[in-house]
């Protein structure tokens, strides 16, 4: 969204920290925050994620780690924004950060690829129009500090828990890609079936029993730094291996990877860690990997990588481990489950997600838009085509962005 100052819809409260702003809106929102600092908006983000509709991908569990490794390579700097009412109850909480794209700034969701499912907190029993929305969006941009040049929402779920997304409101496509969920059952057995062609069962049990015959079949659980260094380093030579057998350049590659993994994977004595590791092991040998967190009785799997040997891959030790996990939660009496984005065997939901989309070329000249992205901007996408990008910056920012 471009900047644009509301003149008297909105002041601006000096004070404090230099890194927190407070800005007066109308409507039904009252003071409005901005943080820089994590530990400024703790309480309000405790208070806000135990009582909002939210994913993992909004926790401080799962958001600290990618800060602390992901977000610290990309130069991103939080901007959480705490919406209060009138009597100061905070009603809504974005997790944003904003990072330099050239000489732009985006405001986005933090967690960036690594997150499936991004929304903000909003509490339970307040509407909130397009207009407050809107509103609150554009008194951000036009006065906190960062001063974003737009706000790119991607990955948004149309529904959280079960009710609508309030961002939804706004004019919105399906993304190219969806994200898979369905319901666990108390029996695993009943669940398996209710998921699952006879004939597809069947076979699966034939590549179990294939698999038994080269070795013990297990499932690891990593319980200390050592195992998750183990079942860490089989994924990455996986994962490498598989995306040079494609000639394609793997975001694997950058040590930021195994960084942020380590910190997030590795369990603490205090607490549970923000993502969990399951291996499917032969013998000694790790053939299958997912990974997942826990959150309100919801497992989020978030990636997975298999053993690519012929003789291994044939059995599918992927689905094997898959069906053995899934079972393992119906036990744990978790109550639901959602693939990350692009499975779908054992599915029953598919949640559309919304984005827009802008292609540039090398000279920053648009060469694409599609429609979410002009319902963004407020323009036509044909409209946009040959314009230098830089047409849609605040106009105290364009000087620097021809500069570069």
């Amino acid at each position: 969204m471009p900047h644009e100052h509301l003149g008297g819809h909105l002041r601006l409260e000096e004070g404090g920290c230099s890194h927190q702003r407070r800005i007066g809106a109308e409507r039904k929102l009252g003071r409005i925050d901005v943080h820089e600092n994590l530990v400024d908006g703790a309480a309000a983000w405790s208070e806000m994620e135990a009582l909002c509709p939210a994913t993992v991908y909004q926790t401080r569990r799962f958001l600290l780690p990618w800060l602390a490794t992901h977000g610290a390579d990309a130069c991103v700097t939080p901007m959480i924004v705490v919406a209060h009412d009138a009597q100061g109850i905070p009603v809504a909480l974005l997790p944003f950060g904003v990072a330099k794209s050239g000489p732009a700034r985006i405001a986005g969701f933090l967690g960036g690829a690594d997150s499936n499912a991004n929304v903000g907190l909003f509490r339970p029993g307040v509407d909130f129009s397009a207009a407050d929305l809107e509103s609150l969006l554009r008194a951000v941009a036009a006065k906190s500090r960062l001063r974003p040049d737009a706000f790119l929402l991607v990955n948004q779920p149309l529904t959280i828990e079960g009710r609508p997304n309030p961002l939804d409101i706004f004019p919105h496509q399906d993304a190219a890609s969806f994200c898979h969920s369905g319901s666990l059952a108390a029996d695993p057995a009943a669940f398996i079936a209710g998921r699952l062609s006879k004939d597809t069962a069947k076979k699966l049990r034939k590549k179990r029993k294939r698999l038994e015959g080269m070795g013990k079949l297990g499932l690891l659980r990593p319980a200390s730094a050592l195992e998750v260094a183990r079942i860490l380093d089989v994924f990455f030579a996986l994962k490498l291996a598989r995306f040079r057998e494609k000639n394609i350049r793997s975001p694997f590659e950058a040590p930021v990877a195994r960084s942020y993994l380590e910190r997030a994977c590795t369990p603490r004595t205090e607490r549970t860690p923000s993502i969990e590791l399951y291996a499917l092991t032969l013998g000694e040998r790790i053939i299958a990997i997912f990974a997942g967190s826990e959150h309100r009785g919801h497992l989020h799997l978030m990636f997975n990588a298999f053993d690519m040997d012929a003789e291994i891959s044939r059995s599918s030790p992927g689905d094997l481990l898959l069906q053995w996990l899934l079972e393992e939660k119906c036990r744990e009496g978790l109550k639901s489950f959602d693939l990350g984005i692009g499975e779908a065997r054992f599915a029953d939901v598919v949640l559309a997600l919304h984005e827009g989309i802008w292609v540039i070329d090398r000279d920053g000249i648009t060469v694409f838009a599609n429609p979410r992205m002009g319902e963004i901007l407020g323009v036509e996408p044909a409209t946009m085509i040959g314009r230098p990008f830089v047409d849609y910056f605040h106009p105290d920012d364009r000087a620097a962005g021809v500069h570069q």
